[in-house]
């Protein structure tokens, strides 16, 4: 049952998925602040991130596979994950290059650039680090997105607590699966969490 547990929660919170999550999150916070009266406006901004950052990268994974590069599409092997990492910055980096004149205020534009950014970052940092030792890409992905809301939490006179308690508990359930099926050591499900976390934290509160 644990095992079950935990293959749900590495499939729900994939880090291909994770970047859509912490795009819908952003834009629920913003939503009333930021005066988003138009749904329009978080749907093709949640739709931009999930081609981008989700889709395409899927799509090169299984391109990879097909043509024999990668001989799983879990990449056990942390050797095969060097292109399919490299692969996904790019498209995170076009996500980024695409959301630069989005309607949006300039705070809240900012935020989500600078989100993607620290995304990218991550993802390129990951990547080198495969090279010599099998870092937790979940945790990376699910620490970045708890990285976002902290520096935005640190912003805002309103910060938005329960959605930085509910990402963290998401963030320790993901660490915990993964571990329970012997994917990552704790030490390298830990350096995941905290490079993704401080990626994203630094550029939201520091830049």
């Amino acid at each position: 049952m644990e095992k079950r547990f935990a293959l749900f929660l590495t499939y729900c919170f994939h880090p291909l998925l994770i970047p859509t999550y912490g795009m819908a999150t952003l834009c629920w916070i913003f939503a009333g602040p930021y005066f988003i009266q138009d749904y329009r406006v978080p749907l093709l901004l949640i739709s931009i991130t999930l081609v981008t950052t989700g889709i395409l990268p899927a799509l090169s994974a299984w391109l990879l596979l097909r043509s024999g590069l990668l001989q799983s599409i879990q990449m056990d092997d942390r050797r095969e994950r060097l292109l399919p990492y490299l692969s996904t910055a790019l498209y995170y980096l076009l996500a980024y290059y695409m959301l630069k004149n989005f309607p949006v205020p300039l705070v809240m534009l900012r935020i989500i650039r600078l989100f993607i950014l620290g995304a990218s970052a991550a993802i390129l940092l990951t990547a080198c680090i495969n090279i010599f030792w099998k870092i937790s890409a979940h945790t990376v992905a699910s620490g970045g997105w708890c990285g976002s809301l902290t520096g935005l939490s640190l912003m805002l006179y309103a910060p938005p607590y329960y959605f930085l308690f509910s990402v963290f508990l998401i963030t320790g359930l993901v660490g915990f699966a993964r571990l329970k099926l012997e994917a990552h050591s704790p030490a390298q499900v830990y350096a995941g969490f905290l490079l993704g976390f401080f990626c994203t934290f630094f550029l939201l509160y520091f830049i």
